[in-house]
């Protein structure tokens, strides 16, 4: 597969009205921007994220707005410029991969290609998706996770400017999605082309994304790198979003197989982790339950938790019966707390204090 080269990522302003027949209708005001890379649409079922991706393949028309994908205008209200769907050189890989069911893995590749070459490029493509065995078989012969790296191949195999996932791996067993996921990024790096991936999984977004954009009843709420958008949501509705838990984007530093343990750098924070099935610089996504987290006013020894990291008290707010602190390490955890602990330890904003986390309170999200 060629490196294609292209401008950018995402450039949507966007405005629509569904009316569906059994329901209230659904408003779309949408804007966002993204770079180079893999954009992660997120957000709950019906906030939204398909009806962004029909407006960008064209099967629905804004009232209003302009979509801009990698370098190329789509649509622009203003200058009534509406692209129709065959122009728009946008390739999408839906949650069935919708293949042809009478064709083999590798004709339904070389359905789009063109040249008599277009047998031998279909199955340079389906090994470089790690299908290439497969390219005699039947689609009804093959796995969910199989189906989706022959999708993935047939969708590239048109070289499109961008490349559309609408939650291609929602219906996929834990270990299926990360292997596919795993396969998207080094798919992405080395083709160029900007990918859009849609999802409600959050593990997934923040392992796979460059950006993260953040859509809730039909607006978005907050987009940007994803560790910052996951510990840090600006609006109520991100917060809904995303959830409160603490969110890692990190790579695999160092594996202690004898130890029983992993040394992830999680953007500036060195943790101890569980030991991780994953090679040393590996990307890894990674969950902590503010609870799990316990705090100190000085360094600890001879404790059980792995990890002493020292902070500093940036955010203090009352949730309820509890606090909620926002602890910088530089990295942010949130750590939640009782009013007495709050007092017995003097836990004001600037007030350097200690996290003590064990290993296997981080999960390994996928």
């Amino acid at each position: 597969m060629n490196a294609a080269t292209t401008d950018g990522g995402f450039d949507l302003s966007i405005a629509l009205e569904r009316a569906p027949a059994d329901g209230p209708p659904f408003r779309l005001d949408a804007s966002f921007r993204s770079g180079p890379g893999i954009t992660v649409l997120f957000g709950s079922s019906g906030a939204g994220k398909s009806t962004v991706i029909q407006a960008i393949v064209g099967a629905l028309r804004p009232a209003r707005g302009h979509i801009v994908v990698a370098g190329r205008t789509l649509f622009d209200h203003e200058r009534r410029l509406h692209l129709p769907v065959r122009l728009r050189r946008v390739g999408i890989v839906f949650q069935d991969a919708l293949l042809f069911p009478h064709l083999s893995v590798r004709d339904n590749v070389a359905f789009g290609l063109r040249g008599s070459d277009r047998g031998r490029r279909a199955g340079a493509l389906l090994d470089h998706v790690g299908a290439g065995s497969l390219a005699s078989r039947m689609p009804a012969e093959l796995s969910g996770g199989e189906r989706q790296r022959v999708a993935l191949a047939r969708a590239l195999a048109a070289e499109p400017a961008a490349l559309l996932l609408d939650e291609p791996f929602s219906a996929l067993d834990a270990a299926a999605r990360e292997g596919l996921g795993t396969l998207l990024l080094d798919l992405q790096r080395i083709s160029g082309v900007p990918f859009l991936h849609v999802t409600h999984d959050i593990g997934e977004a923040v392992r796979l994304g460059h950006t993260l954009v953040v859509i809730d009843a039909g607006r978005i709420v907050q987009s940007g790198v994803p560790a910052e958008v996951t510990c840090r949501p600006t609006s109520a509705a991100a917060a809904r979003a995303v959830g409160t838990e603490n969110l890692f984007s990190g790579s695999v530093r160092r594996n202690y197989p004898q130890e029983g343990y992993s040394e992830v750098d999680l953007g500036g924070t060195l943790v101890d982790t569980g030991l991780l099935p994953l090679a040393e610089g590996s990307r890894v996504a990674l969950a902590l339950r503010a609870e799990d987290v316990l705090l100190a006013s000085s360094p600890i020894a001879g404790t059980s938790a792995r990890n002493v990291i020292a902070g500093r008290v940036d955010e203090v707010h009352e949730r309820g019966a509890g606090i909620e602190l926002r602890i910088v390490t530089p990295v942010p955890f949130r750590v939640i707390v009782t009013p007495a602990a709050r007092r017995e330890l003097g836990l004001e904003r600037g007030s350097t204090v200690f996290l003590l986390v064990k290993a296997n309170a981080f999960q390994r999200l996928v």
